[in-house]
């Protein structure tokens, strides 16, 4: 039994697909790595937490490989790329999150991302029937289209996760003021070019951010 058979048997509460099915089409693509040997070193050189996840959102090491040069001409059309890491054991949806630019992922563990279309937000909530969970097999690498929603990865493994996040430079830094009670969209906005809705149950409520995502806070057991 392969791995997504196990994920698919241990979460039936959930739809899971594999980024390599045409059902991910409207979530991303799936990108070529050229340099295989150099990325997977540059990931596996960045530390995965004993509990919980971390992100780092530029790391220099990453920034020097080939793959991440060539994504800065390719898929970001010759901006400024920032590449960095989300790594750790987090296995709760708690938010979604969406960006104006496209996000690319890549891991050597494994991983599953829980996504959501913009068509799924309506007047700035999201069901959380409407998540579909992607399993990302090791080594290959895709892009996330912009405005399309994720968040933190899923572990699959007890040892966690590794997940390389390249984004335009700048994404996720922080923001002079941030006001949830805002309308529209302007209560997204959590971070730089990061709009963020959050379950009520999550850590990012505690802290102050728009609560928007309704139904069950998801779990992903694992294999």
């Amino acid at each position: 039994m392969d791995m997504l058979e196990k994920l698919r048997k241990k979460n039936p509460h959930l739809p899971l697909f594999s980024v390599l099915d045409p059902a991910f089409a409207p979530y991303g693509r799936v990108l070529p790595v050229l340099d295989p040997a150099s990325l997977r070193a540059a990931l596996v050189q960045t530390r995965i937490p004993e509990t919980g996840n971390c992100y780092t959102a530029s790391d220099p090491v990453l920034e020097a490989t080939p793959d991440v040069r060539h994504l800065a001409k390719t898929v970001y059309g010759g901006m400024a790329v920032q590449a960095g890491c989300c790594n750790g054991h987090g296995f709760t949806l708690n938010a979604e999150e969406y960006h104006k630019c496209s996000e690319v992922n890549y891991s050597t563990t494994g991983l599953v991302l829980l996504l959501a279309l913009p068509g799924d937000i309506h007047d700035r909530h999201l069901d959380a029937s409407a998540v579909v969970g992607f399993y990302l097999p090791p080594e290959v690498m895709v892009e996330i289209h912009p405005l399309v929603l994720h968040f933190a990865p899923c572990r699959v493994r007890p040892e966690g996760f590794n997940c390389l996040v390249a984004l335009t430079e700048g994404t996720n830094g922080p923001l002079p003021h941030v006001d949830a009670s805002a309308p529209g969209e302007a209560g997204l906005l959590w971070m730089r070019n990061k709009w963020l809705l959050c379950h009520k149950d999550s850590p990012q409520a505690k802290k102050g951010a728009f609560i928007g995502i309704t139904g069950e806070n998801l779990q992903l057991a694992m294999e």
